[in-house]
């Protein structure tokens, strides 16, 4: 590969290194996100909490928009249900074809989260029903939204008492003032389930702000709160808030819950919203990943072009081994010269070198030749007066003149028995 070739192939590798760290780089929340979307994973969003509830709700756990429809109005399902409003009240009376409080009358549960101004004095049917009202106190925060400056900030914290009931004793949970912007003046028929003790007004222990009641309606149960935030990844992963949402949620825990979601969008009404191919590749994940690596591999068969030159690999023969022949010569020679006492020179010379070898001991050291045999003795088990001949005779057949075949087999089977002990 030339080497201007080389170089775009490396700042290539070096750009798809980074992109796929820049993507896979945790990325900063965002605490202006106040959707409570299903797929916000951002503090105030609900995709942990959802994840938790699905797992967490005996009788089941869903997120549904407009396929709400299933569940209300004259064509229902009779299968009874609890319904969670995260600050998306509002919104549900104003596009749902249905009759509410019918439906709470039926039956069916309500747990109303939210900062909607509903009052039940003015000349609104839900408001006189349902009988709460939620206003602002703005003697501290004045707006309905904060972000981590103000969560960070604001030193002062408020304490939120449950009060006791069927279900739970009294606790007290701290609570950063900011979710605290919004109190409930209940009708009669409300039992208060919670209260802010409001120490940031007069110093006082004795005023009290309602942040959560329940009221018994036809057949079901609404649950008013007055913190919709505390609805959130936020409250579900915070270890002071996640008791007081689990308390309020088991209000109503005995029927299956379905949360109302505007942002989600049925799968009849996206297929009806997608008007291109291009549009479904993109809105899956794996799908749209695929695409990006098509054309990420188009573009490189465009820069480097798409035919492939081949190069012809010569065939490269392993080295000729030359010891067998090397081994027959000198077998030959030996064997026409027929000279016995060379070759069981050579042999003995072999025979010496591997028992330095293996065992340390030299049978050419003549001085001490008898400690030598004795190791050699103990080491192959050959009796030391045996040992002692056959090498003795090894010594004698290497200064003779000649010595025929037989004996050279003899003394040469000698040898390789010794060094097959030691090998053993």
């Amino acid at each position: 590969m030339k080497s201007s070739r080389l170089f775009i192939v490396v700042i290539i590798a070096l750009m798809v290194v980074v992109i796929l760290f820049e993507m896979n780089a945790p990325a900063r929340f965002n605490w202006d996100d106040h959707s409570q979307s299903y797929k916000s994973k951002q503090p105030f969003g609900c995709y942990v909490m959802d994840s938790v509830l699905r797992a967490s709700l005996p009788h089941g756990y869903e997120v549904l928009g407009s396929d709400i429809k299933q569940y209300i109005g004259e064509n229902a399902k009779p299968v009874k249900h609890t319904f969670l409003f995260t600050n998306s009240f509002e919104d549900f009376i104003w596009t749902q074809d249905s009759n509410f409080l019918k439906m709470i009358e039926e039956g069916n549960n309500a747990i109303i989260a939210t900062n909607y101004n509903m009052s039940y004095d003015d000349d609104s049917t839900e408001g006189m029903e349902l009988g709460y009202t939620c206003y602002s106190n703005n003697y501290y925060y004045d707006g309905d939204y904060f972000s981590k400056e103000s969560l960070s900030i604001n030193t002062i914290y408020d304490t939120v008492y449950w009060e006791s009931g069927e279900k739970f004793a009294p606790a007290s949970y701290p609570i950063n003032s900011v979710f605290c912007t919004k109190e409930l003046i209940l009708s009669s028929d409300y039992r208060i389930l919670a209260t802010l003790n409001e120490k940031r007004k007069n110093g006082s222990d004795g005023d009290v702000d309602t942040v959560a009641g329940i009221r018994d309606f036809g057949k079901g149960k609404i649950v008013v709160v007055s913190m919709p935030l505390l609805f959130s990844n936020y409250g579900i992963l915070n270890d002071t808030i996640r008791p007081l949402v689990l308390r309020l949620l088991s209000q109503c825990s005995d029927l299956p819950m379905v949360r109302y979601d505007p942002s989600l969008i049925s799968e009849m009404e996206q297929d009806e919203q997608e008007d291109s191919p291009l549009h479904y590749l993109l809105a899956n994940r794996p799908l749209r990943w695929a695409l990006y690596l098509a054309l990420a591999t188009v573009i490189l068969f465009v820069l480097f072009s798409a035919r492939r030159r081949q190069r012809v690999i010569p065939v490269i023969k392993p080295p000729v081994n030359h010891m067998m022949d090397f081994v027959k010569r000198i077998g030959g020679i030996y064997y026409k010269r027929h000279d016995n006492v060379d070759l069981l020179i050579k042999k003995y010379v072999t025979f010496g070198n591997e028992l330095r070898t293996k065992a340390m001991i030299n049978v050419d050291d003549y001085d001490h030749i008898d400690d030598e045999l004795q190791s050699l003795s103990t080491r192959t088990g050959i009796p030391f007066k045996e040992l002692q001949q056959q090498i003795y005779d090894v010594w004698s057949a290497t200064n003779a003149s000649s010595i025929n075949d037989k004996r050279l087999q003899q003394l040469i089977d000698a040898m390789n028995n010794i060094l097959q002990r030691i090998n053993i």
